[in-house]
């Protein structure tokens, strides 16, 4: 039963209609995807946030919360804090008043959560966003051995409007955003295309670390000049970088590395002394970029990492930054449909576990030579699906290169015989 003194604390809780601009994805369409919310003001509010969240974790219950999560992962921690802070301002009232009332009233901080989510939903918040908030606040509460017993429902809960209509991206959208990506921002959306990796890969949460040269251990440098010694190239992702902490292999495809080595040797030609530790991706110390231009950090941080990318797509494109990713598994999925590739391979370079990665993890990362030329071969036969924008233009090359030779090894007859339909075709131009 509720206490008069919790009905008290619910009614004073007033609704604040301040914006929560950590919620991109809202079935309305305002999304990242699209969104036009002001730069400036967005900006603005997300300081003011992490203002109150650094704020916030100068209390010890908070800050002992924080840390148990980021054991497992940092950010995760980051995000449900955000959320607390946000549910916190909505709700006008701070975490301890929540925890407080949970120890007190379980009844009446579940009817709590129950309203919260129905005024989410009036407001258009999209169903994973609202599913993640009650994650964040029942952690909360849980810390405090506080455990709801109620079923809190949200409608649709599986859905994601703002989803919905994505896809991966065509030759001539990867050609065109390739063509016209600046070296490093080339070199991050082929790493995460054609290698598969996420962007926590390249830099992690904190900017202190990420992939080095050291990774790719067909890599090397040659008189200050990076090269690949065979195509297609492997890419270790460390345990530390890796979502599902084991550490695994993929490839990189040719197209890939070029974009790579022109990015390496740019850094390379600027003068950077590139040595086994240094990192693939790196701040541009031409330019402040949040924390690591400040602090020095070697690393980008996996939340510039995407911001770069989503950069690079914009205006012309709205799509996430991860559909890079997901452009990667699909196009190894069609590989697989055409038994180019086996399914187990493609379990195993997009970082996911399976029969591979617990024979590869049981063995410390030691897989059979012919085991792992066999998936360096079966990702070769799948790179011109990966590669899809240089497909025409190495198909515009073999035409030239057939063209060459038969005009080379042509008899003087029948060089006469195209002469002469080379003029007849160049009359036929001139008269039209």
């Amino acid at each position: 039963m509720h206490s008069n003194n919790s009905v008290k604390k619910l009614n004073r809780h007033q609704i604040c209609t301040c914006r929560d601009e950590d919620c991109l994805h809202k079935a309305s369409g305002q999304s990242d995807m699209g969104n036009t919310t002001d730069n400036t003001t967005s900006n603005t509010a997300k300081k003011k946030r992490e203002n109150k969240v650094r704020k916030m974790l100068e209390n010890p219950d908070i800050k002992r919360w924080f840390d148990n999560i980021a054991r497992g992962s940092p950010i995760t921690a980051e995000s449900r804090t955000r959320r607390l802070v946000s549910f916190c301002e909505v709700r006008n009232m701070t975490p301890m008043e929540l925890a407080q009332l949970g120890m007190k009233d379980l009844r009446a901080v579940t009817d709590l959560l129950h309203d919260h989510i129905t005024w989410m939903e009036q407001k258009q918040y999209a169903p994973q966003y609202i599913e993640a908030t009650m994650t964040a606040l029942k952690s909360w509460l849980r810390h405090f051995d506080v455990q709801l017993v109620r079923r809190l429902k949200i409608t649709n809960a599986e859905s994601t409007p703002t989803l919905e209509n994505e896809r991966v991206p065509n030759g001539t959208e990867m050609a065109e955003l390739l063509d016209r990506a600046p070296p490093r921002e080339g070199a991050v959306i082929s790493l995460m295309a054609k290698s598969g990796v996420r962007p926590e890969v390249l830099g992690n949460h904190n900017g202190t670390d990420g992939l080095m040269i050291k990774d790719l251990p067909d890599l090397e440098i040659v008189n200050g000049v990076a090269r690949f010694r065979q195509s297609p190239a492997k890419v270790i992702v460390r345990r530390t970088l890796s979502k599902a902490r084991h550490q695994y292999f993929t490839f990189l495809t040719d197209g890939g590395a070029k974009r790579v080595l022109t990015y390496l040797n740019d850094r390379a030609a600027r003068g950077e002394t590139l040595t086994a530790e240094s990192a693939v991706i790196a701040p541009n110390r031409d330019y402040k970029y949040g924390r690591q231009g400040r602090d020095g950090n070697k690393f980008l941080l996996t939340v510039r990492i995407s911001n770069i990318v989503r950069e690079t797509f914009r205006p012309r494109f709205t799509w996430r930054p991860y559909v890079l990713r997901a452009y990667f598994d699909t196009q190894l999925l069609v590989a697989e449909s055409r038994g180019k590739i086996a399914h187990d391979f493609r379990v195993f370079f997009m970082g996911h576990k399976g029969s591979i990665e617990a024979k590869y993890t049981t063995n410390k990362g030691i897989l059979s030579e012919d085991l792992v030329k066999e998936m360096q071969e079966a990702f070769k036969r799948s790179e011109e699906l990966l590669d899809l924008e240089s497909l025409g233009k190495n198909q515009m090359q073999k035409q030239k290169e057939d063209l060459q030779s038969v005009i080379a090894n042509a008899t003087p007859e029948v060089l006469q015989e195209m002469i002469k339909i080379l003029t007849s075709a160049i009359k036929s131009g001139n008269n039209s």
